[in-house]
């Protein structure tokens, strides 16, 4: 049963590493990262349901955007397996499985997913434009300071 649990966590963290290629190739341009639908950056074609499968639609399209059949980095592949591994060791980690998720175990793996993302861009963007991206070190900070508030409340309870 817990096989399946780290395959949902495995599937989840691709997802993020998905949305993290974007957000690195988005941010520093000033495009939307959550409205504007994904497209090829060479030829702008919005892309399809099944061009946006993490992993999987890289793999099966060798490595080439389906309509204009350029080449797609490989840090693209490389990322998005990335965050799925580190998901499941992190969860592994945490001792985080099917038959004990408990609140605590759960927040602290929210927690490294929203530190991870800040990490992940940070050094993305800054890998890209040579520059530190205000916005990002903002969202930083403010998941700083929950953690801080958070982990005050889970002091006070104890």
């Amino acid at each position: 049963m817990n096989i399946f649990f780290y395959i949902i966590i495995f599937l989840i963290g691709i997802t993020f590493g998905s949305f993290y290629t974007l957000a690195v190739y988005r941010i520093p341009k000033k495009e939307d990262i959550v409205h504007t639908h994904s497209y090829c950056p060479n030829c702008n074609h919005k892309l399809g349901f099944l061009d946006l499968i993490p992993v999987f639609s890289y793999i099966f399209l060798g490595a080439k955007c389906r309509y204009c059949k350029k080449e797609i980095r490989p840090r693209y592949l490389i990322l998005e397996l990335m965050s799925g591994v580190c998901f499941v060791i992190v969860a592994c980690l945490l001792n985080l499985n099917i038959y004990n998720l408990e609140i605590i175990r759960i927040m602290q793996f929210i927690f490294f997913i929203l530190y991870f993302t800040f990490i992940i861009l940070l050094v993305g963007i800054y890998k890209e434009t040579k520059k530190i991206n205000s916005p990002v070190l903002i969202y930083g900070a403010i998941i700083s300071i929950m953690y801080i508030v958070y982990l005050y409340i889970i002091e006070t309870k104890i």
